[in-house]
């Protein structure tokens, strides 16, 4: 090949290159003189923005206003014509574009420059992060589902030990004290009637206690599986309609009700509010000092999403120490001669509110009453 067809070929490749290429010169006499262009393909004069340039006198900087902070510019391909090699600029963004900007040494006072559109690149770049934020978000979604249900399955492993030990325990102590009395009935037959009326007492009693015992088991399984779907919820109607059955269920038990008037909307379910705050009036009439009349006082407190319920009482209270235990099944800080019951009650609140959505808690001290809440979203 020779020379004039080389430069041929040489001319072809630099004119149709899709970078933008322009040849730089150095004033080597005078280094203050800014590089100046006399050589652009026809990529590079797309970008050029120099009204009168004329491959002679024009600045890199005024072909490429803003591209480059002059002084650095001119200082980078000094050094690099004095000691060769080549130099990443890095990223200029010009009209919602992106360039990136390479310097090299051609010769003693020459520089090359090449600029390539990198937008696709960049744009590919971002698809990938936005791409990445997704996966991560969803594997965090992902995560938290399996400790959600991770939880979920270790309380139900825990309900399951308490039950078994319920079962073969709190069920078969009235049966075993059926099958005494009634064996005591059978063998003795020189007891008189009164004797042989308070052991038929003592058995109808046991049986009473076991199905108190089986209702209310089947009262937290009905919460714990039953369909639940939320709707807004008028409180007032939820303690109208507790009271009714606390009336109805505690007979001639003498207690004082306090109801603050106007209670909000929440996000709930009108039958499992009514079991939940039937069940806190409940324990709040039961667990009173010997003598004392019951009193219950109720109202709410709002926030701008949520909304707390309030069931205060004037009972023996809760010691700190006990006060998560009281939540779960079966849990009884008194013996059934002092306070009789079953263990369940407060369990199937909590059950019920966690499947509302909502929290639960209380604040107690012992001999001082207890104010139990629950936390529900509000309705809009």
């Amino acid at each position: 090949m020779d020379m004039e067809q080389a430069e041929q070929l040489y001319r072809l490749m630099f004119t149709n290159m899709r970078e933008a290429l322009a040849v730089l010169r150095l004033e080597a006499r005078n280094p203050e003189v800014p590089p100046q262009v006399i050589e652009m393909n026809p990529a590079a004069v797309k970008l050029c923005r120099c009204k009168s340039f004329n491959f002679n006198n024009c600045v890199v900087t005024d072909c490429f206003p803003e591209w480059f902070d002059p002084d650095r510019f001119k200082d980078y391909c000094h050094r690099l014509a004095a000691f060769g090699g080549s130099l990443e600029l890095g990223e200029v963004s010009r009209d919602n574009l992106f360039y990136r900007v390479r310097i090299f040494a051609l010769t003693d006072n020459h520089i090359g420059m090449v600029i390539s559109d990198c937008t696709r690149y960049r744009e590919e770049e971002a698809e990938i992060a936005d791409l990445t934020a997704k996966l991560e978000k969803e594997a965090s979604t992902m995560d938290r589902r399996v400790a959600e249900r991770t939880a979920q399955l270790e309380e139900i492993n825990e309900e399951l030990d308490t039950f078994a030990f319920s079962v073969s325990h709190d069920l078969r102590a009235p049966i075993r004290a059926m099958q005494a009395f009634a064996e005591i009935l059978l063998d003795d037959e020189l007891q008189t009637p009164a004797e042989r009326n308070a052991y038929l007492v003592r058995i109808k009693n046991a049986a009473q206690g076991m199905d108190r015992l089986i209702q209310d088991l089947l009262a937290y399984s009905r919460v714990s599986r039953q369909e639940i779907t939320l709707e807004p919820v008028h409180l007032d109607q939820v303690v109208h309609d507790a009271a009714l059955q606390l009336e109805l269920a505690e007979g001639g038990t003498s207690y004082r009700l306090e109801t603050a008037s106007n209670l909000p909307t929440v996000i709930g379910h009108h039958a499992v509010l009514v079991q939940v705050v039937l069940n806190l009036m409940t324990n709040g009439i039961k667990f009173v000092p010997k003598g004392a009349v019951p009193v219950l006082r109720i109202w709410t407190d709002e926030s701008q999403e949520y909304c707390r319920l309030y069931v205060e009482d004037n009972g023996i209270g809760i010691a700190p120490q006990h006060q998560e235990r009281i939540f779960k099944i079966f849990e009884r800080l008194h013996s059934m001669e002092s306070y009789p019951g079953t263990g369940v009650g407060l369990a199937i609140v909590r059950k019920a509110v966690q499947r509302l959505g909502g929290r639960i808690g209380l604040v107690s001290n012992e001999g001082e009453g207890s104010r139990f809440w629950i936390e529900l979203r509000r309705a809009e």
